[in-house]
Parts: structure tokens; sequence; C-alpha cells
């Protein structure tokens, strides 16, 4: 769910973030009933959404300031989304060198460590006498955004001090490949300890709890997997150039040829999922299942497949002479199938050919056959 805007930056809500605010309500709720003698119903309500929505401004802020850093450096954010885990920055690509990477990721873990601790200044050294509701509520977000500014700081990749590490690591190596490897397994290493020390908890202390601390750290390790899977793929996708990759179209679709002939014609007789559309001797765009799906079936002998065709400008595009690593960058943006990248020839606009995720595997599998060449 779309909230907001900020720099270019769109914010998200995820369905799962209800989760945080209740867990986030019912432990500020009992946190406030311990301090607090005989609380009202209504006391512990109010606490509970307080302090719930300070927590989720704060993790906003949090990712923000990563977001506002990165753009300063000459990166491309294109949205914040929070989670039930917290928050991610979708930024494009990785940073360029270790300083900038270093600088961005503890900025967030320092501006949480800002709040909390400014919320407790407040709690402790007010001139004025707060009302419980709002000493506890200031209380409880001031130590909870300084515990998620600790967390934040362990070196487990990817989070942000595992990337301090890896920043470090790659300053020191010259080589962000093998940076990346051993800041992930400091990474999966901190996550099997969070899961062994769950199921630990769980017979000792209950089950949510443990079953909480296995869930975060499960999280944890499948990020640390995909995060050094990507930087891996980039390195072998680098020594590539993109006219090496993409799929030269053998079959075409006319641009003038009726809807209906085109599906007895070629998606019946090929069963692709979608063609390229050329109109004299020019590729102008690309047809997808999806695209004649929304013609009704009994109107698709009124059209021509120019009509429903998306054009090949309407898709990112790359230089024949640009390596995979952009490609990759370019394919993960994109959310409608069909996944492509179009390759023009070098100061020119006359396409060449397509990258979609199959040329990216059918790459990356060439490369685990022929590492040497990679």
């Amino acid at each position: 769910m779309k909230i907001g805007r900020v720099k270019g930056i769109v914010l998200k809500l995820h369905l799962s973030t209800l989760l945080i605010i209740g867990l986030v309500g019912i432990s500020a709720a009992s946190f406030y009933f311990t301090l607090v003698l005989t609380p009202s119903l209504m006391e512990l309500i109010i606490v509970g959404i307080l302090s719930s929505v300070i927590i989720l401004i704060s993790i906003l802020l949090h990712e923000l300031t990563h977001s506002l850093v990165a753009q300063k450096y000459g990166l491309i954010v294109s949205e914040i989304e929070l989670f039930l885990f917290g928050g991610v920055s979708k930024i494009e690509k990785e940073p360029e060198t270790p300083k900038s990477e270093m600088v961005i990721a503890i900025v967030g873990p320092l501006s949480s460590l800002i709040i909390g601790f400014s919320f407790l200044i407040v709690v402790y050294l007010s001139p004025i006498i707060l009302s419980p509701i709002i000493y506890v509520s200031l209380l409880y977000t001031g130590i909870s955004n300084i515990g998620l500014g600790l967390f934040n700081l362990i070196p487990a990749f990817p989070v942000d001090g595992g990337r301090v590490l890896r920043a470090f690591l790659w300053y020191r190596r010259h080589d962000i490949l093998s940076a990346t490897k051993t800041a992930s397994r400091v990474g999966s290493f901190f996550a099997y300890g969070l899961m062994v020390y769950g199921v630990l908890q769980t017979f000792l202390f209950g089950f949510f709890n443990g079953l909480w601390l296995v869930l975060i750290g499960s999280y944890l390790n499948r990020q640390t997997k995909q995060a050094y899977n990507l930087v891996k793929n980039e390195a072998m996708l680098s020594t590539f150039y993109a006219k090496e990759m993409m799929s030269i179209p053998h079959l075409e679709i006319p641009f003038d040829m009726l809807i209906n002939d085109a599906v007895r014609a070629y998606f019946m007789i090929y069963k692709r999922p979608y063609f390229s559309v050329i109109q004299g001797d020019k590729i102008v765009g690309v047809v997808h299942i999806n695209d004649i799906k929304k013609i009704p079936q009994n109107q698709r002998h009124q059209y021509i497949i120019g009509y429903v065709m998306r054009k090949a400008s309407g898709f990112p595009s790359i230089d024949e002479k640009e390596t995979g690593k952009e490609v990759m960058r370019k394919l993960v943006l994109l959310k409608n199938k069909p996944h492509l990248v179009v390759v023009k020839e070098t100061n020119d606009d006359y396409v060449l050919g397509f990258i979609g995720e199959d040329e990216i595997i059918s790459t990356l599998r060439f490369c685990q056959l022929n590492p040497d060449k990679c």
C-alpha cells in the first residue's frame, strides 16, 4: 500500500506491517501495565497505539536516512517498504566504493540511536511533568530505538553492521566479491545462532519468544544467501557484453497481422509467451500472451497485433557494449511481464535483440560450466 513519496522515493506499507503494529502495541501496553498502578483499559490502548505509531515512524526515518544518503552518492532509490521484519530501501545497484557503502550503511543505525537517546533525554530531563502515558510511551520507544540501532550494528550481512563489515573488507582487499563472501559467512553464523537460541528459548521460556527468534534467524539467513548470490552473479555477468548475451529474434510477428491469425500461427504452434513485432525491417515492439488476453476473444479478428503490442521504446534499453551486470540491474526493477531489456546498436536506436531472464540464466550456467572464462 502506497502511503506517500519523499524526494522521488515511494513509501509503501506491506500488509504484514499490521502484525508489527499489533505486537508493538501489546508489548508497550504490557510495559505500561508493569510501571503504572491499576491502569485503565483506555490508557493501555492509547499507549499501545501511540507507541506503535512512533516505532513505525522511527523505522521509516531509519530507512529514509539510508535512501537519502544513497541518493547523494548518485544511487537511484525507487521505494521504501515497511514489512514484518522492519523496512527495506530498494536501491537500484550496489554502492560504487567502500566509503559510500560504509556511510550509507552506518547512517541508519545512527539515526535510530539518536532518536532513542533523544526520547530518553526528554523522559529524564524534561522541565515539565509528563503524563504517565507520554512518559511510558517515550521511555518504551526510546529503549526500542536504541535496541534497533544496536541490533543493526551487528556485523551480520546484509543488515547494516554486516554492510559496514563488507565495506571495511572491500577497502582492505580491493575485491567486493571476496568481501561479500566473508561478510555473508559471518551473517550466516549469526543467523544460525539466532535460530539455535530461539529453539532453546522455545523449551525454556515459551513457544512465542523462541519462534520469533527462529523466524528472524531464518529470514536473515535467506537474505544473506540472496545478497551473496546477487553479487556473485553480477561479477560473472560483468565479463560479458550485452551483445554476447542477447537473443536475436528469429520469429517475428508482422505489425499488421490480425490478433486471431497471430494466435494460431505463432502462440499456438511455438508455445512461447511473447514474440517481437516487426514493421518493415525493424523491430518495433513486443507482444505478450497477457496483452492478447486483454482483448475479448470475439473481438480479436478486428484488431491487428500493432494495436496490442508494447513499443520497444517502452522497455529499458542498453547499449550492445554494456555488460551483463548492467542488464541484470535493469531487469530486477521490472514488474510487468515480459521482463526484457532491449539491446540497441551503439549510437543508434536500431534494436538488435532482447535479454530476458532466460538469457541471464543461460549465461550464468555457462559460467558455472566454464568458470575459467568468467
